[in-house]
C-alpha cells in the first residue's frame, strides 16, 4: 500500500492539498495509528506541512509541536545522529527514494528508539516549491533482536569456556556456568560495572588497553586476575572480543577464558611482565600540535616486551628534538634499556641539543651502565632529528639506524643517512650530523628496523620499498598516515622485529 501511494504522489501533481490530506488520512486508519508515522514537508522553507497523528506514539509530541518548530527533527534526533535528522532537508530534487535509519528520543518518557524512514520528493509545482515525503517506522525490537542473534552465535561458539559479556559500556551483561563455576558469581553481578570483579591494580586506563587492542588485532589476549566471590583472586589468561552491529559500532564485549589451572608463580611472572609491557607503552610521547609543527608516533611488539622507543621534547619557542630508538635484543633486558635510556633523554636532550652533542652524552652514559670486563653488553641504534620550525630547518644524526625519510611537497624525498656508529658499541663516536631546509607542507618520517626485516631483498631494496610504500600516503596528516602504516604490518602477520614510527608534520 505505501508503495502504492508513493507511486501516485509520483504520478499525480495535480490533485488539490484536500484530496491529499484525505489519502493520508485514510492511510492512518487503514495502518493503524501505532504502525507508521508518515510527514509531508516544504524543505526550502523548513517547514512541516502535515504530520499523522501517530507520531505522538514514536516521537511522544503531538502534531502540533512539529508545525511551529522548524529545528523539531534536531530536537527530537539522537545527538550522535543529528546529521542524519538534518539531511532530510536537503534531499535532491531529482533523488529517488531516500532510505535511512537513525535514532529518535521519546520526547515524554526519555527512551531511545531505532527507526526506519524512507523519503521521497511528491510535488514541484505547488506554491510551496518543492514537497518531500517521509514515512518512519520503529526497528528498535527488530534491531535488538538482531544484535542479539549475532552476540548468540558468538556465545554458542565459545560456550566451552568460562564466559562474562558486558555492554559496549563495560556494564555485565551476561554470565555462563562456567564462568560461575570458577568464580562463584552469577546472575547478582549482572547490571555492576566490570571493574567490581577485577582484583589487584587494575585501573581505568585497562579498558582503553582493550579496546586498542581489539582496534590492532581483532580480539585483546592477556592475564586478568579476576576476584571470586569469596574474596581469593583466580588469575586467569583471558581473552576479550568484541561483536559489532549492523552499523559496524560494538554491541557488546566477550570475556573468555578456561578453567585449567597454572602455577601461581607463573602466573605472577607473566602478569607482571604484562604490566611492564604497559608501562612501556605509556612513557611513549603523547601526539603533540604546536606552531609550525605535528607529531606523533606508534609501536607495535613483536613479544611481550620489545626494544623500540620514542620520544619528542621542545626546546624553546622554535626548536624539537624527535628521538627514535632499537635495543639490539629483545625481552625484559631490551625493555629495561628503553626505561633507562628514557630516564636520562629529557635532560640530555635540553643540554645538549645538537645530534652530535646527544649522541656524544648517550654514549658515555650506555659505556658507564653496561660496560663490563672489557665488553660491551649492550647498545642500540637510533635516529635523532633536531627541528628548527621558524628556520625551516632539521638537522639529524643516525646511529646505525635505517635512514629516516625526509617528503618535500613537491614530491622530491631526502634520506637521512648521516651518522654514526650504535650508541654504546664504541668507546668514542664520530658523528657527521647533516642539514636540510624544508618547505612548508613536508613530511619527517622515522621509523624501526621492524618495517624493513623480514623482505626477501636486500637491507637497501628493502629501505626503498618502505621509501615506496609511504610515498602515497604522506599528504595524509600524522595520525592517519601512522593509521595507515599500522594496518600495512598487521595485515602481514606476526612480526619478526619490533616496528616503531614517528611522524612530523612540518608546516
Amino acid at each position: 500500500m505505501i508503495d502504492e501511494f508513493l507511486e501516485y504522489l509520483r504520478h499525480h501533481k495535480n490533485f488539490t492539498w484536500r484530496e491529499l490530506f484525505d489519502r493520508l488520512e485514510k492511510m492512518n486508519m487503514l495502518f493503524g495509528s501505532n504502525d507508521y508515522v508518515y510527514w509531508l514537508a516544504a524543505p526550502d522553507k523548513r517547514k512541516i506541512l502535515f504530520i499523522s497523528s501517530s507520531c505522538e506514539q514514536l516521537y511522544g509530541l503531538p502534531p502540533a509541536a512539529f508545525y511551529h518548530d522548524e529545528d523539531i527533527w534536531m530536537k527530537i534526533s539522537y545527538p550522535d545522529d543529528h546529521a542524519k535528522a538534518e539531511a532530510k532537508w536537503a534531499l535532491p530534487w531529482e533523488s529517488k527514494v531516500s532510505t535511512q535509519t537513525y535514532r529518535i528520543v521519546n520526547q515524554r518518557d526519555g527512551s531511545v528508539r531505532w527507526v526506519l524512514e524512507r523519503i521521497v520528493p511528491v510535488l514541484s509545482e505547488a506554491e510551496e516549491g518543492n514537497l518531500i515525503s517521509g514515512f518512519v517506522m520503529d526497528i528498535t525490537e527488530t534491531k535488538r533482536n538482531r544484535d542479539e542473534i549475532r552476540l548468540a552465535e558468538q556465545v554458542y561458539a565459545s560456550i566451552e569456556q568460562a564466559m562474562l559479556v558486558t555492554d559496549d559500556e563495560f556494564a555485565v551483561r551476561f554470565v555462563n556456568s562456567a564462568f560461575t563455576k570458577i568464580t562463584g558469581h552469577s546472575t547478582e553481578v549482572v547490571g555492576q560495572p566490570l571493574h567490581t570483579l577485577y582484583a589487584g591494580y587494575y585501573a581505568a586506563w585497562f579498558y582503553e588497553v582493550i579496546k586498542n587492542g581489539i582496534v590492532e588485532s581483532g580480539q585483546w589476549q592477556g592475564r586478568v586476575r579476576w576476584r571470586r566471590k569469596n574474596g581469593s583472586v583466580s588469575v586467569r589468561r583471558t581473552t576479550v572480543r568484541a561483536v559489532h552491529n549492523q552499523e559496524g559500532n560494538i554491541s557488546f564485549y566477550l570475556f573468555l577464558f578456561s578453567g585449567l589451572h597454572e602455577t601461581p608463580y607463573a602466573e605472577a611472572m607473566k602478569d607482571d611482565l604484562k604490566l611492564a609491557r604497559e608501562v612501556q607503552k605509556r612513557v611513549l610521547s603523547k601526539p603533540l600540535s604546536a606552531n609550525g609543527i605535528d607529531i606523533a608516533g606508534t609501536y607495535i611488539p613483536s613479544q611481550e616486551l620489545g626494544g623500540d622507543m620514542y620520544a619528542w621534547y621542545q626546546i624553546d619557542n622554535q626548536r624539537y628534538g624527535i628521538f627514535l630508538m632499537d635495543v639490539m635484543g629483545h625481552g625484559a633486558a631490551a625493555s629495561l634499556i628503553c626505561m633507562s635510556v628514557r630516564s636520562l633523554l629529557n635532560g640530555i636532550i635540553r643540554k645538549a641539543i645538537v645530534p652530535q652533542a646527544v649522541f656524544y652524552e648517550l654514549n658515555r652514559h650506555m659505556r658507564q651502565l653496561y660496560h663490563e670486563n672489557g665488553q660491551m653488553t649492550y647498545y642500540f641504534t637510533a635516529v635523532y632529528v633536531l627541528v628548527d620550525v621558524k628556520k625551516r630547518m632539521i638537522e639529524y644524526a643516525s646511529a646505525g639506524h635505517p635512514p629516516g625519510f625526509l617528503f618535500q611537497p613537491d614530491g622530491t624525498v631526502f634520506e637521512l643517512d648521516r651518522g654514526c656508529a650504535p650508541i654504546g658499541l664504541l668507546p668514542g663516536l664520530f658523528v657527521d650530523s647533516g642539514q636540510l631546509r624544508y618547505e612548508s607542507g613536508a613530511t619527517l618520517v622515522l621509523y624501526s628496523d621492524g618495517a624493513i626485516e623480514g623482505e626477501a631483498g636486500s637491507v637497501r631494496q628493502n629501505i626503498e620499498t618502505f621509501r615506496d610504500t609511504l610515498a602515497p600516503y604522506v599528504s595524509l596528516d600524522e595520525r592517519a598516515l601512522l593509521a595507515c602504516l599500522r594496518r600495512h604490518f598487521i595485515q602481514k602477520g606476526s612480526l619478526r622485529d619490533d616496528f616503531s614510527a614517528v611522524v612530523a608534520k612540518l608546516r
